[in-house]
């Protein structure tokens, strides 16, 4: 039984569903013709269409809902049998890359940098970008902080944040894995 979305998930998935359709389709059509037809691409699709609604909501609400992290686990998981199929080795460095990557963001929400969203998206992350290689991760990860940097600058730059303010750091870390993807695979 899953989590149900809750009111205030719900309301923004329908006032922002035409970005968020777009964001996906625009996404899936760059995945498909960089990664073409290959074991992983419907993995890569799968994770495209659960991080575009991810990232919104993220951006919205300053949290990455259960309702839809905690099921992209087993959905992901179910889109990588072609890839267990073909690479026993890539399926198994995608599991212990989404283990290794929730952990590393456990340890900042310990720290105070981040939320359990996070480490749920992080999971997903190191799923699919584990299928990859380590590098992917890696590259993912770097990809997600230089993101986040730069736009904190350009919003103290412009003077919409100050020092104290909080990002929301989903879409970044999202949005990270994507660029590893589409610079990586």
């Amino acid at each position: 039984m899953g989590v149900a979305p809750d009111a205030e998930t719900r309301a923004v998935l329908r006032a922002d569903a035409v970005p968020i359709v777009v964001a996906a389709v625009l996404g899936a059509v760059l995945v498909a013709v960089r990664l073409g037809a290959v074991p992983l691409l419907p993995a890569a699709l799968g994770f495209v269409l659960l991080a575009a609604p991810l990232a919104f909501l993220d951006a919205r609400l300053h949290r990455l809902p259960d309702a839809l992290t905690l099921p992209g686990y087993p959905f992901l998981l179910v889109l990588l049998i072609p890839v267990a199929a073909t690479s026993p080795a890539a399926w198994l460095r995608a599991v212990l890359a989404a283990a290794l990557c929730a952990g590393g963001y456990l340890l900042l929400v310990l720290l105070g940098g981040a939320g359990l969203g996070d480490v749920k998206a992080a999971g997903l992350v190191g799923l699919l970008l584990g299928t990859v290689g380590w590098r992917s991760v890696l590259a993912g990860t770097v990809f997600a902080f230089l993101l986040a940097a730069g736009w904190a600058v350009a919003l103290l730059v412009l003077r919409r944040a100050h020092r104290r303010s909080h990002l929301a750091f989903g879409p970044f870390l999202l949005g990270g894995a994507l660029l590893a993807l589409l610079t990586q695979a």
